[in-house]
């Protein structure tokens, strides 16, 4: 008589492969064919080891081969007819492991471990600061892991946590520009598309930026992901209410394939900032120098200063400053920090022409 019961049968992770290649991944992760069953193979795994496992996974499988296989948790035996039954309600792979992959996210959002540095914005022409954008960062519980920008954001959008991520983001970036011993502006990143889909947002923040005791003038917005919304009915509206309350307003990512002419007469942003891949290259690219040069005239012809992002060399650092581009930040000009740097440039330094 088998005394083994399902209280007392380890956890299987049962997962049946997409292909050849994920089989053979697998099956190099420990986990075994299942003999009566020959589309699905398994691993024995204690309950606390799981998250780890999928962890693994996540991490030697393809995107594509952890989201077209299926996986269980079962503590049936594997010859029995209840395994099956189980498997039927299987749930592709990816619906786990991307949850694994992210969960360092779900810490830091829960913990609230996000924090702020802080890029130089300067004035090509003088060299001094005018401004910070502020990058949003975060790190680990144990201290020993820091995470960029771009991991955030893909983390929220990994696990559709986009709204809660911003709206922490923004309330921890005023908290820390109230605490700054400044009167320069700040530029704050902002997806559009958060704001139209909650109609109390910008009511929201402007209530939070009184009670910080802050200027909203000192405020500019930089929208980002503009060209998804270029033909929303709201998004002429939302641009004319962020500046009735006072913030500045930026475009970002300007780019050449941009319907350029729609974003300067109908949005007449405060600043343009044209995208790091148009700028880089561009003090040896002709091609990129016209570009960058009739973006500048269409913008100046209407009185909207253009900002140059990713610049980090000399060539193109001396590229735009000739051609008149009234803005600029990068790595070649100052590298974000967690404070405020406040030297101007020294443009024999950056260009090494003395």
């Amino acid at each position: 008589m088998n005394s083994t019961t399902p209280l007392t049968e380890l956890p299987k992770l049962i997962i049946q492969p997409s292909d050849q290649e994920a089989y053979q991944c697998l099956t190099q992760s420990g986990f075994q064919p299942i003999p009566c069953i020959h589309q699905l193979i398994y691993r024995i795994v204690p309950t606390d080891q799981l998250s780890d496992i999928f962890l693994q996974l996540s991490q030697v499988l393809s995107e594509t081969a952890q989201a077209q296989s299926r996986y269980c948790i079962t503590r049936s035996q594997l010859d029995s007819h209840s395994l099956l039954l189980e498997f039927l309600d299987a749930r592709p792979l990816s619906t786990i492991t991307i949850s694994a992959k992210h969960s360092w996210f779900l810490r830091i959002l829960a913990q609230q471990r996000l924090y702020f540095d802080y890029q130089p914005i300067f004035d090509l022409q003088t060299g001094q600061i005018i401004a910070y954008e502020c990058l949003a960062r975060a790190i680990s519980e144990q201290g020993d892991r820091r995470f960029t920008g771009q991991q955030l954001i893909d983390g929220a959008m990994s696990l559709s946590l986009t709204h809660e991520f911003d709206d922490l983001a923004l309330e921890t970036c005023l908290q820390a520009i109230a605490q700054l011993n400044t009167t320069k502006t700040f530029y704050i990143n902002l997806l559009p598309n958060a704001i139209i889909s909650n109609p109390n947002f910008l009511e929201q923040i402007q209530c939070y930026v009184n009670e910080l005791g802050l200027n909203p003038r000192r405020i500019t917005f930089e929208l980002t992901e503009v060209q998804a919304l270029i033909h929303h009915q709201s998004l002429h509206q939302l641009i004319d209410e962020i500046r009735s309350l006072g913030f500045g307003v930026a475009i970002d990512d300007l780019y050449g394939n941009v319907a350029v002419n729609h974003y300067f007469m109908e949005f007449r942003p405060d600043v343009i900032k044209i995208d790091r891949l148009l700028i880089a290259g561009c003090g040896q690219h002709p091609m990129k120098q016209i570009m960058v040069t009739n973006l500048l005239r269409s913008a100046h012809d209407l009185g909207i200063p253009v900002l140059a992002e990713g610049l980090e060399n000399q060539l193109d650092i001396q590229f735009c400053r000739e051609a008149g581009i009234d803005y600029g930040q990068g790595f070649g000009l100052a590298r974000p920090q967690s404070y405020l740097q406040q030297v101007p440039l020294d443009w024999c330094a950056v260009l090494s022409q003395c």
